[in-house]
């Protein structure tokens, strides 16, 4: 008898196809160990379906930071010197989360609409030397690389973009779109 295949109904291949890409696109892969991929995939399709149905902001951070614990405890580093720090499996999930949300307008255009608000600017660590030139004061010591990053530094990363993006934008962009601007702007020099 011929294996079948195991076909997911077409909004879950859908899904999962993002949640790929959007891996894929976050670069951090490749600090992780083999076989990190596929533990991420499933366990981000668990929680960002969680993540969709969350009432509040507050329930959405909530499961983020779930994510990122469980990360934190069962991802490896490639090089196994220690486990990824909260910030590296963070960037990780705001990547998929842009791509899935922002990008892909996940779960559907009304919960879109709120969700964008509530994501999460997945800073690198020039956009992190670019803050805290703005704002050295902000976090005693601001850590140097996103493998520095632990859940309170991040928090505070995340309070600092809002903070410049009230400041330097009039609140008119989403810390998304602060991604996106300045990442792109940082990194100008490096595109073709």
């Amino acid at each position: 008898m011929k294996n079948q295949l195991k076909l997911n109904e077409p909004k879950k291949a859908r899904l999962h196809s993002i949640v790929d890409v959007g891996l894929d696109f976050s670069a951090m892969i490749r600090l992780f160990e083999k076989g990190s991929k596929r533990k991420l995939h499933r366990e981000m399709l668990n929680k960002i379906e969680e993540m969709f149905d969350a009432k509040s902001e507050g329930e959405f951070k909530r499961s983020h930071s779930k994510f990122c614990e469980w990360g934190e405890k069962e991802i490896s580093l490639a090089r196994k010197t220690k486990p990824p720090s909260y910030g590296q499996i963070a960037k990780t999930l705001d990547v998929v989360l842009k791509v899935a949300v922002y990008y892909c307008h996940l779960p559907d255009c009304v919960k879109y609409l709120q969700i964008s608000k509530w994501l999460n600017a997945a800073v690198d660590t020039k956009m992190m030397n670019f803050l805290r030139e703005r704002y050295p004061e902000h976090i005693k010591p601001w850590p140097k690389t996103i493998a520095q990053v632990h859940n309170s530094d991040y928090m505070k990363i995340q309070e600092i973009v809002r903070k410049f993006i009230n400041t330097e934008h009039n609140g008119r962009i989403t810390p998304v779109q602060f991604d996106d601007m300045y990442w792109e702007a940082l990194n100008r020099q490096r595109l073709p």
